[in-house]
């Protein structure tokens, strides 16, 4: 199960090198990507066209998806009675790292860790202020994951329900149009924050 986490968490990864990569790709790679796009809904041999678009958008999903990951073990030992639960902290731990390089994005490249544009942004957008108090959260519970501060800190932990409703508000906010896509995509999370509430 570890390297199934593993394995899956890592795919955004190599997915986005293989697209920035495209303009330097050995003939033989670049077939053999072409051939898998016949039968995959992904673009394997095109360079993005806006490539910090991409880059944002493919870490905030990836952030999303394995925080959904995340919540689903609590309703997995409770319903199926089958405890995965000693593999949430590694799926915590890949949000969180998709989640921070979503943030540094738009701190480091955006706004070019311009202090002052960040806070300006904070203040007069919303859905980046949603964004950030998600990322603040998710900072704090990947600092406080050990087995040693975690149970100094398993209340605060508990702040991940406010996480999700934070990135659900921050994702549904950063589109100019939100299609069923979208809201499907976010009924995934707050039903999945439902299922663990319910019993813990």
């Amino acid at each position: 199960m570890r390297f199934v986490i593993w394995f899956g968490a890592l795919l955004p990864a190599w997915y986005a090198l293989i697209r920035l990569s495209v303009e330097i790709q050995p003939e033989w790679m670049r077939e053999s990507f072409i051939f898998l796009e016949q039968f995959i809904p992904f673009t394997l041999t095109k360079f993005p066209t806006d490539p910090l678009k991409f880059l944002t958008d493919l870490s905030g999903d990836s952030a999303f998806w394995l925080l959904a990951l995340t919540l689903t073990f609590t309703p997995v030992r409770v319903f199926l009675k089958l405890n995965l639960i000693r593999y949430r902290r590694l799926a915590g731990l890949f949000s969180f790292f998709y989640a921070l390089i979503h943030a540094m994005l738009f701190i480091g490249i955006d706004q070019e860790f311009h202090v002052g544009g960040v806070i300006h942004e904070v203040l007069t957008k919303p859905f980046i202020a949603f964004g950030m108090g998600a990322f603040v959260i998710m900072l704090t519970m990947a600092l406080t994951s050990t087995k040693k501060l975690f149970g100094l800190f398993r209340t605060w932990h508990r702040m991940v329900y406010i996480a999700a409703v934070l990135i659900v508000v921050h994702y549904l906010m950063s589109h100019k149009t939100i299609t069923w896509d979208h809201i499907s995509m976010a009924g995934v999370l707050i039903s999945l924050l439902v299922l663990r509430l319910i019993k813990r």
